[in-house]
This record gives C-alpha cells, sequence and structure tokens, in this order.
C-alpha cells in the first residue's frame, strides 16, 4: 500500500474534519457523563452492578468497537492487526458479560474467552511478518495512540486504582465499596470509549488509503 502527499487545501479539509470527530468524540464523552449522573439521581436504577448503565455502555462501547473493526477489515490496510485487536476487544466484551454466562454454566464465560483468544493468536502469529509491517505504519498513527492511551486506562490504571487497598487508605474507616467500584468502573469505560474511538479513526484511514491508492491507480494507468 502506498501513501502519497496531498494538496494543502485536502489537507486542511482532512485537519478539519479529524477536529470535528475530535469534537464529536467530546460530546460523546460529555453525553454518557449526563446519563449517568441522571440513572444515579433515580432511586430504581441499579448503581455500578453488573446491570447498571456503566456497565451497559461498557458493553457498547465493546460491541461497537469490534464492529467497526470487521469493517475495517475490508480495506487492504491492516487486514492482520485488526484481527488482534477485534479479538482482544470480543474477549473483553465475553468477560464483561461473565455474570450472565456463569448463570448459564458456571465458568462458562472462560471457556468463550479462550475460544476466541486461541483462534486468534494462533492467526496472528501465522501472518506474523505481515503483522509486523501494518504495525510500522499503524504505530505512527493517531488511532495507536488513541488506543494505547484506552488500552492503559483500562487494563492498568484502572485495576490498579481499583484495588480495595487503595481505597481503604484513601477513606480509611469510612471506607465503601461504592465508591471504589464507582471510581474503578468509570475509569475502565473511559478506557472502552477512547479504544473505540481509536478503533473509529483506524478504519476511516484504512478506508482513506484504499481510496487513495486507487486513485493514484486510475490515474497512472
Amino acid at each position: 500500500m502506498r501513501y502519497h502527499a496531498l494538496p494543502q487545501d485536502m489537507l486542511a479539509s482532512r485537519v478539519s474534519l479529524t477536529l470535528a470527530r475530535y469534537l464529536g468524540y467530546a460530546l460523546i464523552l460529555a453525553m454518557i457523563c449526563q446519563l449517568e449522573l441522571w440513572t444515579l439521581t433515580v432511586d430504581a436504577m441499579p448503581r455500578f452492578s453488573e446491570t447498571s448503565f456503566v456497565e451497559l455502555i461498557q458493553s457498547v462501547a465493546l460491541a461497537l468497537s469490534v464492529a467497526v473493526l470487521a469493517w475495517a477489515r475490508r480495506f487492504p490496510v491492516y487486514r492482520q492487526g485488526v484481527v488482534l485487536m477485534a479479538g482482544w476487544l470480543l474477549a473483553s466484551l465475553i468477560r464483561e458479560q461473565d455474570f450472565l454466562f456463569d448463570q448459564m454454566m458456571d465458568g462458562l464465560w472462560q471457556v468463550l474467552v479462550a475460544a476466541v483468544a486461541l483462534p486468534t493468536l494462533v492467526y496472528t502469529w501465522r501472518q506474523r511478518a505481515t503483522l509486523a509491517q501494518e504495525c510500522q505504519r499503524f504505530f505512527a498513527t493517531q488511532a495507536f495512540g488513541l488506543f494505547m492511551g484506552g488500552f492503559l486506562t483500562t487494563y492498568v490504571f484502572s485495576r490498579l486504582l481499583g484495588r480495595k487497598v487503595v481505597w481503604q487508605a484513601v477513606l480509611g474507616s469510612d471506607y465503601a465499596y461504592r465508591i471504589k467500584s464507582g471510581v474503578e468502573e468509570n475509569i475502565e469505560l473511559l478506557g472502552y470509549l477512547l479504544m473505540l474511538f481509536a478503533c473509529i479513526e483506524l478504519a476511516l484511514q484504512a478506508r482513506r488509503h484504499f481510496r487513495q491508492s486507487l486513485s493514484f491507480e486510475d490515474v497512472t494507468h
């Protein structure tokens, strides 16, 4: 896949569209925060349980991320990379539904995660040479920065900050599980949303470069 320089007017237009998308992402975050506040003021709504608003939005963000990556694979730019990313996010989505799967069969979610993770790892290992080339391109993109920010937020920071011992040290005798859980779940949600935004950026970039490549081939022929 070849990449080509753009005229200044097209570059300015692309920058404007990128800024508009990031404004949209900020509005989505603000809307989710406001909706969460509303759910917390309604006594009948569950708070930070397995069926709470935050847990629901986490699952929606993960499901949308997998769907966007499946669409991105149509374009021959990150075909192998999106398989690895989608496999990871799909396994996370299954993990988020552990309470539901455990009602069906104890440990079912672990079986399902393994059923997703093992084929994904085998596939990416077999495609490791192509994957390395894709990573070289992907690491230089905005999407990679967003994805790694979300990844570290969810799988590292929220886990460490959400430890009971941390909140016992902060709150002392006033320790309450609801506070610890609320902070941890919301940080985790932020990470999932950042990864969703990254998947959108990756898909748009893949489509753009694919179309650019087709246009260049039409000109040269």
